[in-house]
């Protein structure tokens, strides 16, 4: 047991080593924000609640010291979760009949409006940046489930994370039911085993308990027990948690956990930079008088002679030569007097001190997030095609699978309560297409006409950059030289030429009742727009290339 404490002691002093001086080297020319004692010092003791491996508070305030650091966060929180929600059928709603339909779109509304009026107050894509920004300042992040009478989820709050601690995994599992389909795409009911975790949260010195998501028991907000009776207002809610895997502790730590000391070396060295304006070498000369001294007139003078009141004047100095120690005869001989001025201005530093080591150290905490420097405004130095070409392997590498992870663990928990079956919830992304590519690579297929309707709509979409409906039917399909060639003959036809058979039997004349003429009216409107259409994607490969 003591072999035990004393290696978590060993730890505890080793992981505090580099964040201490967060605590202690506070920035001197500014008012001090001393950081408080952590208020759940007291229950780490016992071991039911998880200590972290670094003061949540501390790291909360280290973007005070950093010029990178919120830049990085802020381009997180941005690009993941701050373009808005979106949803998509886990199936393919066309091939279903008309009520299998209509139970779909019911379960996409459902599902839709639970998202958007889970907060009176916030937006879900404000409550998720909160979470997003917390998670990437101390590792985790964390957000209340408010369920309704009968227990199903209502709405959604954030919780600053820093104010939140983990209990200690309990060691019964318990069973959970759940929907899932089979080989034949049924639902069907099973249970399965889950440990479940409580969370704490001390609010004004008044310790709050909370219940992970998913748990079906009831807990006593105030007690931390499982209490099938308390009364409602004693009733817990759930946290939903989201942390950054780390795989010696269950909070989590964030990425740039490894830069700590370049985060501290940069704001020392800006520190430096400040204090030189204040306490530095500013004298562009020294005055050396030789011999003997100035006169209090001439100090006087030389203490004048700057700013607006020195310009366009003459500076006389006056001296009195020092007396000499051998004189002959009664006359006081004084010694000849010398001035001159030595400049000071190659001792005065040209720039700021530490300039690449302030840059080195911006590049690696950036590459802590892995992001490219157009995301914290540092893109003066890159061509467009770099900049899209960046942005492009962001989005595929970070971003991209962040917001998966993310919209998976609503996913994962939120439908299964909600009974939702075949509807996501996704993250929309952001459009990161090079139109020139796109109009170049299309422009074989145009030209040939080999192009269907359908797919020039997408492609016109892409360079315009809005949504068009495709069009329904299956000549939408067809290869766009094929489809007008069969138009233009099934048009003619219509017009009154018709089957060799139809002119025999004289029933060309009959054939064109009112259908027919509508017929016809409607092959000669598309026939337009697909020859618009096809004009208008020519013009667009002009102007592109």
């Amino acid at each position: 047991m003591e072999e035990v404490q004393e290696q978590e002691e060993k730890k505890r002093i080793h992981n505090s080593v580099v964040i201490k001086t967060i605590s202690e080297d506070r920035v001197a020319i500014m008012e001090s924000k001393a950081v408080d004692e952590d208020e759940f010092h007291g229950l780490y003791e016992d071991g039911a609640v998880l200590e972290p491996l670094y003061n949540p508070e501390q790291l909360t305030r280290l973007s005070e010291n950093s010029d990178i650091l919120q830049q990085c966060i802020d381009a997180y929180k941005t690009n993941i979760v701050g373009f808005g929600v979106d949803f998509d059928y886990d199936i393919d709603v066309d091939k279903q009949n008309e009520s299998i339909q209509s139970a779909l779109d019911k379960e996409w509304t459902k599902y839709e409006n639970f998202f958007k009026f889970c907060n009176f107050d916030e937006s879900y894509t404000e409550i998720m940046k909160k979470v997003v920004d917390d998670r990437e300042r101390i590792g985790w992040g964390t957000l209340e489930v408010i369920e309704d009478a009968v227990g199903r989820p209502a709405g959604l709050e954030h919780i600053p994370a820093h104010k939140v601690r983990l209990c200690k995994r309990e060691r019964k599992a318990i069973s959970v039911k759940t929907m899932v389909p089979n080989d034949n795409g049924e639902l069907i009911e099973i249970t399965i085993m889950k440990k479940f975790r409580k969370f704490v949260q001390i609010v004004d010195s008044r310790k709050v308990f909370f219940k992970e998501f998913g748990d079906p028991r009831t807990l006593n907000c105030k007690t931390g027990l499982h209490d099938e009776a308390a009364a409602d207002e004693d009733k817990a809610t759930s946290i939903i948690f989201f942390n950054i895997y780390c795989p010696y502790t269950p909070y989590g730590l964030p990425r740039y956990i490894g830069q700590l000391l370049n985060v501290q070396g940069n704001r020392k060295a800006e520190e430096l930079n400040y204090t030189y304006f204040m306490d530095g070498r500013h004298m562009p000369m020294a005055i050396i008088v030789e011999n003997g001294k100035l006169t209090d007139e001439s100090i006087q003078n030389i203490s004048n002679s700057k700013g607006d009141k020195a310009r366009h004047k003459y500076l006389i100095l006056e001296a009195e030569g020092a007396e000499k120690t051998v004189s002959i005869g009664d006359d006081d001989e004084k010694s000849k007097v010398n001035i001159r001025f030595e400049k000071l201005a190659e001792m005065l530093e040209k720039d700021g001190l530490f300039q690449d080591y302030c840059k080195n150290n911006r590049d690696k905490i950036r590459s802590a997030f892995r992001l490219h420097p157009i995301y914290t405004g540092e893109s003066q130095d890159y061509t467009r095609a770099t900049a899209d070409t960046a942005r492009q392997v962001t989005e595929e590498q970070v971003f991209q699978p962040e917001r998966e992870d993310i919209a998976f663990k609503f996913n994962n928990t939120l439908k299964r309560v909600l009974e939702i079956n075949q509807v996501s919830m996704k993250f929309v992304a952001p459009t990161i297409s090079d139109k020139a590519e796109i109009a170049t690579a299309i422009a074989p297929y145009v030209q040939a006409g080999a192009a269907s309707p359908n797919m020039l709509i997408d492609a016109l979409g892409d360079l315009l950059g809005k949504s068009f409906e495709p069009f329904e039917g299956e000549w939408a399909d067809k290869p766009l030289q094929l489809l007008l060639k069969e138009m233009e003959l099934e048009a003619s036809q219509s017009n009154g030429y018709g089957s060799e058979e139809q002119i025999n039997n004289g029933s060309v004349g009959q054939e064109n009742d009112q259908n027919t003429i509508e017929k016809s009216e409607s092959i000669e409107s598309i026939v337009g727009i697909l020859k618009g259409l096809q004009i208008a994607i020519e013009e667009a490969l002009t102007d592109e290339a």
